[in-house]
């Protein structure tokens, strides 16, 4: 850029129009009429002044500003002479490094100005979410007051208005602690994805424990949400008092959103997070598909699906929830998308170096603020098993179309049925009873998962044992589950993906009975807890019949408590005849006493190796402990054992 031009009069340059010069910059100075030579003009000639005479061949007058085009080639020409001195030096650099670089030597120190600056660098970067997405809402004079990012989460996450009623009035504050006490004691430690110590600060500030900081839209959303989703976890019907609650609660959180929800920090995650575990209690109302797929943009915007790096310093404390708001993520994404057969919002291998929260800093937490906070150690085995079913789901159902061997099949069957045993060996007894249930259904839920056919290994190819260990798992799954319908609290967090996977292993126990039907009435089932006794044909058509009605009541509870009576219409329409012929072979089989050793169906068992059971598709050794429990190579019964431990 020539010296004294600045960019403003680059950016601004005179709109003026030149006009021929008339006079030289002598004449024209002292005003006098200017008369052109052939060097110099007359006054300029009897003055002695000719080698300063403006000639009459140069384009502009000396101080005579430049036109408009003029300025803007000027400005082309010394931009195009940069860049291609800067193709040129690039091209000399060797293997493609820029000029300015040095070589590689010894591992330099990086000082506290270069972490500073990584660490703005990275602020930025997370703020162009929060750019790119309010892009649409600028116009010629800036941003408009009528659209925002919440505003355009709402209008696609919505389904149905909330109901026009009157908003909840805050319970007092003796009255709130044990709806409370239920959220976190069941929900918050298996999904902890703010702090307990920071919601009970928001919570002083809603009711004005002395608390002298101001009190802000968030610490109402925090409030208003969960009060909302433990009264909607309470609720057994749609309307009931603890639904009309939940929606009053909800209506009020609702006016706050745009205040709240908003992209570009951990704050708005957490926030949007709350609005997803509602979304599963209220599927008519909000789409929890759409949310779960902004929060998940949301953290991959903000890096959360990767560790910082070693140059950026984080407090522990940050590190740690920056761990648990992905995991909860996560978890949520996985157990959505695996429920309703639908494909994730990112792969394992993009975030695959996120280690698990740390819980050894709550107890430090708890004794600081005094506080006794609850322990988050039972969301560590939800993450652990959602990795196992996200593993096995993406494998079978978008890494390949290639269809698996039987060899392939049974290994990778195998593997995947050792690591979830695994699992839930490592499941302590000292939990609670409803978090044992819990995780005792995630481990049906996987078996079957992992047992049942899929594109890479479908119906056809699965042996008579799989099939056989499937009809175990399923009625187990609806044996276990069904008791929830009538006692809320046997669930931490009863929602829509419970009803969607209890259809979809009802599903699958109809796909197997079906698949081969004689086989399944006729096989030796052992009952759990009982290790001697084989069950005849009719018993096996009560329990089959079982299965089906339980599975029935559980999806009733999506007409009653969710207003989705679709699930328990269509799939009493798919096993109705099912049912007729399972009641048809129970009559049949009545008066006719238990089946003999003719046609019962049980897996062979090869007599070249030492004595085995048969449990979860693979044979395992007896142990030494279970030498009571021996049987021979030839024997025809197959045993089942839960969890490690005989049932």
């Amino acid at each position: 850029m020539p010296k004294g031009e600045t960019i403003d009069s680059l950016l601004d340059p005179a709109l003026r129009v030149s006009r021929p010069v008339a006079a030289c910059s002598r004449c024209r100075s002292a005003k006098i009429k200017c008369t052109w030579g052939t060097a110099a003009c007359s006054a300029c000639e009897r003055s002695g002044k000719v080698e300063g005479c403006t000639s009459a061949n140069e384009e502009f007058a000396r101080g005579n500003e430049r036109s408009y085009v003029a300025a803007l080639e000027a400005a082309a020409e010394r931009l195009q002479r940069k860049l291609d001195a800067t193709k040129a030096s690039n091209a000399l650099a060797p293997m493609g490094l820029p000029p300015t670089a040095q070589p590689r030597g010894k591992s330099r120190k990086i000082s506290g100005t270069q972490r500073k600056e990584a660490s703005d660098v990275n602020e930025l970067v997370s703020d162009f979410g929060f750019l790119t997405v309010n892009a649409t809402s600028r116009d010629f004079h800036g941003f408009t007051s009528t659209m925002s990012f919440a505003k355009l989460l709402l209008a696609m996450a919505v389904k149905t208005d909330l109901p026009a009623t009157a908003t909840a009035k805050l319970p007092p504050r003796y009255a709130v602690m044990q709806a409370l006490e239920g959220y976190f004691g069941r929900t918050f430690v298996l999904l902890p994805f703010f702090s307990e110590t920071d919601f009970m600060t928001s919570l002083s500030r809603v009711y004005q424990d002395a608390i002298s900081s101001p009190v802000t839209p968030l610490d109402f959303w925090y409030v208003r949400l969960v009060l909302a989703i433990s009264y909607a976890t309470s609720s057994r019907t749609k309307g009931d008092d603890n639904a009309q609650l939940a929606t009053q609660h909800m209506a009020a959180a609702m006016q706050l959103a745009e205040y709240v929800i908003r992209p570009g920090s951990i704050a708005g995650v957490q926030a949007l997070l709350l609005l997803v575990e509602y979304a599963l209690l209220d599927p008519t109302s909000l789409d929890a598909w759409y949310l779960i797929g902004m929060a998940s943009r949301l953290v991959v915007d903000l890096g959360l699906h990767c560790e910082p790096s070693a140059e950026t310093r984080i407090p522990q404390e940050e590190l740690n929830m920056r761990r648990r708001v992905f995991h909860a993520t996560y978890a949520l994404d996985r157990l959505f998308s695996i429920s309703t057969a639908r494909a994730f919002s990112f792969t394992d291998d993009s975030a695959s170096g996120v280690p698990l929260p740390d819980t050894g800093s709550e107890q430090q937490t708890s004794a600081a603020s005094g506080l006794f906070l609850h322990s988050i150690k039972p969301s560590l085995y939800l993450f652990d098993i959602r990795r196992v079913q996200s593993a096995f789901y993406q494998t079978t159902r978008y890494s390949s179309r290639s269809r698996w061997s039987i060899t392939q099949a049974s290994s990778y069957v195998t593997s995947t049925s050792n690591d979830v045993r695994a699992w839930y060996s490592s499941i302590p007894s000292s939990l609670s009873q409803t978090h044992l249930t819990f995780f005792n259904l995630e481990r049906l839920y996987t078996h079957i998962l992992v047992l049942g056919p899929h594109p890479r290994h479908p119906m056809s190819d699965l042996s008579e044992l799989d099939k056989a260990m499937i009809f175990e798992y399923c009625t187990q799954y609806a044996e276990l589950l069904h008791p929830v319908t009538n006692n809320i609290d046997h669930h931490p967090f009863f929602c829509y993906t419970d009803i969607c996977r209890t259809r979809w292993v009802g599903k699958q126990f109809l796909d197997v009975m079906w698949s081969d039907f004689d086989c399944m009435i006729k096989a030796q089932h052992v009952i759990a807890g009982n290790m001697s006794s084989s069950l005849s044909v009719h018993d096996n058509c009560a329990r089959a019949l079982g299965c089906i009605r339980q599975i029935s009541d559980i999806l009733n509870v999506a007409g009653t408590k969710l207003q989705m009576t679709e699930f328990k219409d269509q799939y009493e329409k798919e096993s109705a005849v099912l049912v007729a012929r399972l009641s048809n072979r129970q009559q049949e089989t009545s008066t006719a006493g238990p089946s003999g050793a003719d046609g019962t169906f049980m897996p062979s068992i090869n007599p070249n190796y030492p004595p085995y059971i048969y449990t979860d598709a693979t044979q395992y050794p007896l142990m030494p402990e279970d030498a009571g429990q021996r049987i021979s190579p030839g024997s025809r019964r197959v045993y089942s054992f839960i969890g490690g431990s005989q049932q």
